[in-house]
């Protein structure tokens, strides 16, 4: 039966489209940044490898990283995908909008604890199995069975990949930006300093891939540490088959996209020198760093298509206008990342020894490529078709086999570039085609065609105009900036950003700092409290509360719980609506003492109930502007009343305190 939705009331340009705008920046500006960080240092890791060994070596290690990934790639798909889905109810790359709630687990803590520990066991096993079969793989990858011992540290650096790999996204999911910046740049920042210090004593290539083991497996114990409380320590054999039985049809999405990202460096071997295919090697690199924003765009939208923001926003604009806006901002901020290694390529290039001169005509291509993948998920995200994760899997396996075809026939003839131009033809034609069929069908999404088209129009004038400068590097890099920073500002006035968004965009901007769009008065609102209740309401907010003791009395108590929250955001200029039959059910899901995984279960059965999205969405911000109250807010003072700065000692416990409650709220 269709549900009766409410229209939610906003004091703030946007509506809920900007509070979920305030959310997806600052998802973005974590993902972007942990990228940038993470691919500014592996690209520092390059240089520094490069700088020691030269390009011939330069190939080499970058076919051990190969290895080491693939036997990563080839162990995650009987732990990560199907762990990912009993956890969290939902993959990243099919129609995520709607969980599978009958995969979901009961227990996500305890089954998280044993896909962490079946990481640790699939390592083991794909490090042992390397190990034993070293010279021959040498032999066939490095073309000398000499090298087995190089071999060996690779499969070092698979098997404790595999386990940062599921903490790591682990983090992401439970919505915890800082813990997860902290282990995602712990990796690429230990790795650098081990790698240097080996090469440094003289370890050559050996130490490279030493030092990049070492980072791995420092940064991995500190995700695990960083998630301890969101599992419980387990192994049910049980639910390792579950693991592996939700995480198998993953198979061909998973290794196709591989494939296409990491197998340029093996099937190019084939075909060029060791020197050639070191340049290809910095090239590759330096394109694949301004995929950070495409990037951070897709992965902060991940675990937001589980929130209730992003329900909110669905139910008030509609499925079209949402799917089609996203992907439009999507499709400009691509352009904008490829123009910006356009411009400013050789400007790199010239930084790196005079030996990778070569990489400076690759790098336009390789910008352009890396882009890709992420442009194919996006689109598949935002489609509405019958089918749509067969079409998706087919259109995966087609992109592998065409960039593998297209790699082999053309790299004798135009070398280096074959990779790129078939990563580009195997990505762009499955997502034009799932578009164009989308649009011809019968829900198209309201996608913006004449500003998607002027940005382009506008960005490959700027990138030929630029190619006829002969400048110096740091001129060109000056000028770079400066034409960077005058696109997006011509971006406003041509209407490529509609004047409608103008308000709620400036809006965003500005609520960024708070973290939210709402202009909420807490102190005012928790004063609309007796004490008893406001700090019932403290303790359920920071510490949370057993789901017993919420449900207790037929849910009572949770309900008088959210009837004080309702209070405090009506008094405090949040508009939340007024007692609802769900609002029991609501405390647990606000403030139930467990798990982002078990919350998000909890919110999904509201739904289905039939609560309204927008309520849960008002009502989870006004707990996550509660969570920053200090605690002198908390005993009614006015912000006039605030006392002097507390002592040392004080100060700590509050920290502590806070830290807690955001390492329990995610």
């Amino acid at each position: 039966m269709a549900q009766r939705r409410q229209t939610q009331q906003h004091d703030h340009p946007g509506g809920s489209g900007a509070i979920l705008g305030v959310r997806l920046m600052r998802y973005s500006g974590v993902q972007g940044a942990t990228l940038v960080i993470a691919n500014l240092i592996q690209l520092v890791s390059v240089m520094v490898v490069a700088a020691y060994l030269g390009p011939a070596e330069m190939g080499r290690f970058a076919l051990l990283l190969f290895l080491a990934g693939l036997v990563t790639q080839l162990l995650s798909l009987l732990v990560k995908p199907g762990t990912i889905r009993r956890v969290f109810g939902g993959g990243d790359d099919e129609d995520d909008d709607e969980d599978e709630e009958s995969v979901v687990s009961a227990s996500p803590p305890r089954t998280l604890g044993t896909g962490l520990a079946w990481a640790v066991v699939l390592g083991v096993i794909g490090t042992a199995l390397v190990v034993l079969f070293r010279r021959p793989i040498a032999d066939g990858l490095l073309g000398d069975p000499q090298d087995a011992d190089l071999v060996l540290w690779a499969g070092v650096l698979a098997g404790v990949w595999l386990v940062f790999k599921i903490a790591d996204i682990t983090l992401w999911l439970e919505r915890r930006p800082g813990a997860f910046v902290v282990a995602d740049t712990a990796r690429p920042v230990l790795g650098l300093a081990a790698l240097t210090a080996l090469l440094a004593g003289g370890a050559g290539i050996e130490g490279a891939i030493i030092g990049t083991a070492i980072g791995t497996a420092v940064a991995a114990i500190v995700a695990i540490v960083l998630l301890r409380g969101s599992y419980e320590p387990s192994f049910d054999p049980a639910e390792v088959k579950q693991i592996v039985l939700r995480g198998g049809h993953r198979a061909p999405i998973v290794l196709s996209f591989w494939l296409v990202q990491n197998a340029d460096v093996f099937i190019l071997s084939r075909f060029i020198s060791d020197t050639e295919l070191g340049v290809y090697a910095l090239a590759s690199r330096l394109g694949f760093v301004v995929s950070f924003l495409p990037q951070g765009f897709r992965m902060a939208m991940r675990p937001l298509r589980k929130s209730a923001a992003f329900q909110a926003v669905r139910d008030e604009y509609g499925r079209a206008t949402v799917q089609g806006q996203l992907l439009g901002y999507f499709t400009l901020l691509c352009i904008f990342a490829v123009l910006i290694m356009i411009l400013g390529g050789e400007v790199l290039v010239d930084a790196a020894p005079a030996a990778y001169a070569g990489a400076a005509g690759l790098i336009p291509f390789t910008a352009a490529a890396f882009v890709m993948p992420s442009v194919y998920r996006t689109v598949n995200q935002n489609v509405n078709l019958s089918h749509k994760r067969t079409l998706f899997i087919l259109g995966c396996l087609g992109a592998a086999a065409s960039f593998v075809v297209i790699t082999v026939v053309l790299a004798p003839e135009i070398g280096a570039y074959a990779a790129p131009v078939a990563m580009l033809f195997g990505f762009g034609v499955p997502s034009l085609l799932m578009f164009a069929r989308n649009q011809r069908g019968a829900s198209p999404i309201d996608y913006p065609y004449r500003a998607v088209a002027l940005a382009l129009a506008i960005a490959a004038a700027i990138a030929g105009l630029f190619q006829l400068l002969e400048l110096g590097s740091l001129l060109e890099l000056g000028i770079a900036s400066l034409v960077l920073v005058v696109f997006l500002g011509v971006l406003v006035p041509l209407r490529v950003i509609p004047e409608r968004h103008w308000r709620p965009l400036i809006h965003i901007a500005r609520s960024l700092r708070s973290g939210s769009a709402a202009d909420f008065r807490a102190r005012r609102g928790l004063r609309a409290l007796e004490p008893g209740e406001r700090e019932q309401l403290r303790i359920a907010v920071i510490r949370g509360l057993p789901e017993a003791r919420l449900r207790a009395d037929d849910g009572a108590h949770g309900g008088e719980l959210i009837g004080a929250l309702r209070r405090v955001g009506e008094r405090g200029g949040i508009a939340v609506g007024g007692p609802t039959p769900y609002d029991g059910e609501i405390s647990v899901f606000l403030f139930e003492d467990a798990s982002r995984a078990v919350r998000d279960q909890s919110m999904r059965r509201l739904l289905a109930k039939g609560a309204e999205s927008n309520d849960l969405r008002a009502l989870e911000d006004l707990v996550a502007e509660l969570a920053r109250v200090p605690d002198d807010g908390w005993e009614g003072r006015r912000s006039s009343e605030r006392g002097r700065r507390l002592p040392g000692a004080e100060r700590r416990r509050v920290a502590a305190r806070r830290r807690d409650m955001r390492r329990a709220k995610g």
